[in-house]
């Protein structure tokens, strides 16, 4: 909840008492869904905080959670119900104590990525289990920033799942929904309009005399020097037509400094004599921001204009929000790619100027970022900003090269000094403080983010050159200031890109491509202890690497292997150690980077296929063997098949084979108690009988590309091909060697189908062959 955006006390009485009123009703019939509707900037979010922290003073709030464009990558829908059952953890004791029961039971529940699965078993089971009369409420603010409108993608998901999720939660919970009425929303409030709670922002009463309060609480100060009237706040807040934000800026932007000989009166007379013409297809607020943008830019100066591109590019482009210091430090590195001189003051003498559209300009170390998200969408959008648009490739272009070029000014061995090689990083003392001094936050936003920035860039010669000049001569600093950092992950990342980015460059590539493979081999290490990077990583590559090669001309000095040295990288890149037990089933998720493994010991691991780290703790679910693991076609969910034959219950012995469907909608299961069944990956429900058929235990289950059929191996010693929507069997069975059938597949063009067995042959056989 940010106490910056609460309604002004005295505003707004009407709606929240409507609001509150709602929450404490104990009427059964009484919708648990308040849907708050309106275009941008007419205060929604403001009113959203304000019942936060009202119901988090009185003991109500369960969890609030806001959707930002700004933190596209943060504040996904992926993560808001994870962290919405968190914050209802922490607000309510017996929530807190019932989730935590059933993530010991149930723990793989914590990394799916199924919406349906996340709300029923991180939110509505604890709070079913909940006794509390007690108002219990949910807050999501601002759901049209929850992502792009595309099918049935995550933010669709998400929203569904709120809409029928809620309806199931106990009597006593609420939940407030704020949002613009974009397309998809507008369908949703159609067919669930029996369900909700509507109210539409335009017909709240007192809009006017409230907006009046705040323009006048907002001017106090320009009131009591006599800069500013009472009966100017009053003109101020009739031209705001209910536009909270409008007013908001224009409050804002009077208190700016502006060009020489424009006065407060004059800009208040400007700013009163815009007009929402509706044959303008400017909205009042893209209006007021063109007028206050006409203020302090002058379109007639190239050079001003430009600046002004390249600094609110610089802005908009952001991985992260970034502070002055760090756009100032990016821009001078760029400026010195250029060779032109450092304009100390180039950030400053730009986005000075534009407080009234952007927070944290007058400080140099607080992340900029727009006031509203209507800001950004406005300077972004060519039709509404018109000669004031900003075009984020040439922000990215700046952020890109800025990043390269800080890194290869900067860049050094033993960044952070630290004392010696013969201590891990756990070991040294006061290592963030030495990480703080060492690492500036301009460096650390350039290691993490320069790839991303690059991605957006045409690629030339210059372009090459950088790029060529970073990687050859400072690729192993990066690797160390990662490797403190702990995020070192990054560097296949950035390779994969560049490697695709530069195609034609084969030896590049290759030098590419031995970083990755020095991260898979030694990056546990450098984890561990970063100076290892260059007292064992370096001295133990493969003598006949381009990395090698290149390391051996810039440090010849480096300790080298004298006999018995490695020529190529091996085979085995990693050796990933955790289980306690046999390993019955292992897979890659589809981009390669985890690994997904099933043990004898009962447990489920997952590991960082780049460094050979496991990733979290190990999956206890299952109370015997797991059989068989796969991973979802997106990487998101991973199902696993046991002896105990849990917890999709269905089968009465061992589950030997378990495959996702390609779309990742189905599982497929094949048993020891000789049937295959289908599951729904959302629900865990199987949608029909079990498959019959084999007339011994399932060894192996697959389906076809097409998602239309199931190839399955049997102890019986044959495969079947069956119907994946009835479950009837396509033709004979397929007979091979006398023998069980271990693993069945399908080709690619689903014409073949392979299968392995104890015969020690591999058979190949038509798949079309009734």
């Amino acid at each position: 909840i940010d106490h910056d955006k609460l309604c002004l006390e005295g505003t707004r009485i009407e709606i929240i008492h409507k609001i509150s009123q709602w929450i404490c009703d104990t009427e059964t019939n009484v919708p648990k869904i308040f849907f708050l509707h309106g275009p941008a900037g007419t205060g929604k979010s403001a009113i959203a905080h304000t019942i936060g922290k009202q119901c988090e003073d009185q003991g109500f709030l369960g969890a609030f959670f806001r959707f930002d464009r700004t933190f596209s990558t943060e504040r996904t829908p992926g993560k808001a119900l994870k962290s919405m059952a968190y914050n209802m953890a922490m607000n309510l004791t017996e929530f807190r104590n019932y989730l935590s029961e059933l993530l010991n039971k149930d723990p793989f529940v914590a990394g799916s990525t199924s919406f349906q699965e996340q709300w029923e078993k991180l939110i509505l089971k604890p709070a079913q289990l909940v006794y509390n009369t007690k108002p219990a409420v949910i807050i999501v603010d601002a759901l049209d920033e929850c992502g792009p409108q595309e099918g049935n993608g995550p933010r669709s998901q998400f929203i569904s799942v709120i809409m029928e999720g809620t309806q199931k939660l106990p009597s006593n919970f609420r939940v407030l929904v704020t949002s613009r009425l974009e397309n998809d929303i507008l369908e949703v409030l159609t067919k669930y309009a029996n369900q909700l709670h509507i109210q539409d922002m335009s017909r709240l009463e007192h809009v006017k005399e409230d907006i009046d309060k705040y323009v006048v609480h907002k001017m106090q100060r320009a009131i009591d020097s006599g800069n500013f009237t009472l009966d100017q706040c009053k003109v101020l807040a009739e031209r705001a037509e209910e536009h909270f934000q409008w007013a908001f800026t224009v409050c804002k932007a009077l208190y700016q400094e502006v060009k020489p000989g424009i006065n407060v009166k004059q800009r208040f007379e400007k700013f009163m004599r815009l007009s929402a013409d509706s044959s303008n297809s400017y909205t009042l607020l893209d209006q007021l921001y063109t007028s206050i943008l006409e203020e302090v830019l002058d379109t007639t100066d190239d050079d001003a204009m430009k600046e002004y591109r390249n600094v609110t590019g610089q802005i908009l482009a952001a991985s992260e929000p970034v502070s002055k210091s760090i756009l100032q430090s990016l821009q001078i590195s760029y400026e010195h790619y250029l060779e032109e001189a450092d304009n100390e003051k180039g950030v400053d003498a730009v986005i000075s100027w534009l407080g009234s559209l952007f927070t944290g300009v007058n400080e140099l170390n607080v992340p900029i970022q727009p006031v509203h998200t209507s800001v950004r969408d406005f300077l972004l959008d060519e039709t509404r900003s018109k000669q004031f648009v900003v075009p984020i490739v040439e922000g990215n272009r700046v952020m890109g090269v800025g990043c390269i070029k800080l890194m290869t000014e900067q860049l050094h061995f033993n960044m952070c000094n630290l004392p010696s090689s013969h201590l891990r990083n756990s070991e040294v003392e006061n290592l963030e403080e030495l990480i703080q001094i060492g690492i500036s936050p301009e460096m650390s936003y350039a290691c993490c983010y320069w790839d991303i920035h690059f991605a957006h860039i045409l690629c030339n010669n210059d372009m090459l050159n950088l790029m060529e000049r970073f990687i050859i001569g400072y690729a192993f600093f990066w690797m160390e200031v990662l490797s403190l950092l702990k995020k070192i992950g990054i560097i296949s990342r950035s390779m994969d890109w560049i490697i695709e980015w530069i195609k034609e460059i084969v030896t590049m590539q290759e030098l590419c491509r031995d970083i990755k493979q020095c991260v898979k081999i030694f990056g546990k290490m450098m984890i561990e202890s970063t100076p290892h990077l260059y007292v064992s990583a370096i001295p133990f590559l493969p003598v006949k690497s381009i990395l090698s090669k290149v390391i051996q001309q810039q440090a010849p000095k480096v300790a080298k292997i004298c006999k018995g040295e490695v020529k190529h990288w091996p085979a085995i890149q990693t050796i990933l150690v955790g289980h306690e037990r046999g390993i019955n089933s292992v897979a890659f998720s589809q981009n390669g980077r985890r690994i997904v493994s099933g043990s004898d010991d009962g447990t489920v691991r997952i590991w960082d296929a780049e460094i050979g780290n496991a990733l979290g703790k190990p999956l206890k679910g299952h109370n015997h063997w797991v059989q068989s693991v796969a991973f979802s076609p997106d990487g998101r969910r991973i199902v696993s098949g046991s002896q105990d034959c849990t917890p999709l219950k269905g089968h009465n012995s061992w589950v030997q084979s378990v495959a996702f469907s390609p779309d990742g909608r189905r599982i497929v299961s094949g048993s020891h108690d000789c049937t295959v069944r289908i599951w729904d990956a959302e629900t865990g429900n199987p949608p029909g009988k079990p498959i019959k058929g084999c007339n011994q235990r399932v060894q192996s289950v697959a389906f076809s590309t097409d998602e239309r059929r199931i190839v399955s191996g049997s102890q019986d010693y044959t495969v079947r091909i069956w119907d994946a929507e009835t479950g009837n069997s396509l033709g004979k069975a397929l007979e091979g060697p006398n023998d069980w059938a271990h693993s069945a597949a399908f080709s690619p063009d689903r014409r073949q189908i392979v299968s392995g067995s104890d015969h020690s042959t591999v058979p190949t056989q038509d798949a079309e062959t009734e």
